[in-house]
């Protein structure tokens, strides 16, 4: 009798450890991406100042997905409720170094889950645009990359927003919808307060750099669409602005992507993909690429679009695009003659060996990068990438 209740208690316990293990989870997860990269950039100015190479060859990380790893967690509440947080760490896996020195500079939120409400979250994550950019090109590819072109907002483009709070409906019938708002990059988010001048009078000092990122998605069967809108305030200086549309429609055989947007006052998140060698040197009178971006007394304004192609091949998948920016930078109050549109053509192909494997290469080419005219691009490599 002692040993029967025994043997219940026991089977009670592992029940009960079981119920506990379904309501509350912390995941480990992580992507691993590495291979071999050749890259070729060569300037020819409108000075004829002579010709101006850069070659890199070697391991190359973080080309078909970007080496990361995370914690992932999820409490049941109850009523269809959990509560949830990520934590997310990217790495350079030819170093062993992180990408920045923050601790979780990828993602790092904790929010509230509804199947019914949708998901609130509080932290740095991903925007709108981000999230809606059914464009789905090459990642991480550098001149092939979308980034290149859109900036960091867009055509699933990896933008992330400081201090932010954001919401995403369930998804209804194929649409959904993210609000998010960001309070500034430091830690006192959007600030604003007054100060009593020498005179005696009270002035005014603001130090917003606030965000907002709105989105809308609608995906069901072939079709899917998405539409971004960002803004970044920066005070008393023109707000950066972006939007963004994208589309795709699967027609087995091949999938069309389409994207267009428009940047004004300059470009959030953008990497223009130029060695830093080509900034200093290009020209005495050619300021940095990113900081002529900045609002300022210049109003830039860039037009982008981008076209995708791909199809089942071999048991993997080809993919071709072409992708393109034309910008006001010509304008004789800005780069003049030194100013060019960017046009970036890419092509890859990736193989699954396992659900988790995947074995890829890629190429693209490049010219006017970074707006610069005559400044051009060529790479190739090949890798492979492991999720866990």
């Amino acid at each position: 009798m002692k040993k029967t209740l025994l043997a219940a208690a026991l089977l009670a316990g592992f029940a009960t450890a079981g119920v506990a293990q379904a309501e509350t989870s912390v995941t480990l997860y992580g992507v691993v991406d590495s291979g071999y990269g050749y890259q070729n950039f060569k300037y020819n100015g409108p000075d004829g100042a002579g010709e101006m190479r850069q070659t890199k060859s070697g391991v190359r990380g973080d080309v078909n997905a970007g080496n990361r790893w995370g914690l992932r967690g999820s409490e049941d509440l109850g009523d269809g409720l959990r509560a949830i947080f990520t934590l997310e760490q990217g790495f350079n896996l030819g170093s062993g170094e992180f990408h920045s020195d923050r601790q979780w500079h990828r993602q790092s939120f904790l929010g509230l889950s509804s199947d019914d409400w949708g998901t609130f979250t509080i932290g740095r994550q991903y925007s709108a645009g981000s999230a809606f950019g059914v464009y789905r090109g090459p990642n991480g590819m550098s001149m092939g990359d979308n980034e290149t072109v859109f900036g960091g907002v867009g055509v699933a483009s990896a933008d992330r927003v400081d201090n932010s709070f954001r919401y995403a409906t369930p998804n209804l019938s194929g649409f959904n919808a993210i609000l998010m708002y960001g309070t500034g990059t430091g830690t006192g988010g959007d600030t604003v307060g007054r100060y009593k001048g020498v005179g005696g009078d009270w002035e005014d000092y603001a130090n917003r750099g606030n965000r907002v990122s709105v989105g809308l998605g609608y995906n069901n069967g072939p079709i899917g669409i998405g539409l971004s809108y960002d803004r970044q305030s920066n005070g008393d200086r023109d707000a950066i602005t972006n939007w963004v549309i994208s589309g795709a429609y699967d027609f087995e055989v091949i999938k069309l992507m389409l994207a267009f947007g428009q940047d004004r006052h300059g470009k959030l998140g953008w990497d223009p993909k130029v060695p830093a060698i080509f900034n200093l040197t290009i020209a005495p009178d050619l300021p940095n690429v990113n900081s002529v971006l900045e609002p300022g007394d210049h109003s830039f304004k860039a037009n982008n679009y981008a076209v995708g192609l791909s199809a089942p091949v071999g048991g993997g998948s080809l993919y071709a695009g072409w992708s393109h920016s034309n910008s006001n930078l010509d304008d004789s109050d800005a780069w003049g003659r030194y100013a060019g549109n960017i046009n970036t053509y890419q092509i890859n192909y990736r193989y699954p060996l396992s659900k988790r494997t995947t074995v890829y290469a890629y190429g693209s080419y490049g010219t006017n990068l970074g707006y610069v005219r005559d400044l051009k691009g060529t790479e190739a490599g090949l890798g492979l990438t492991h999720a866990f």
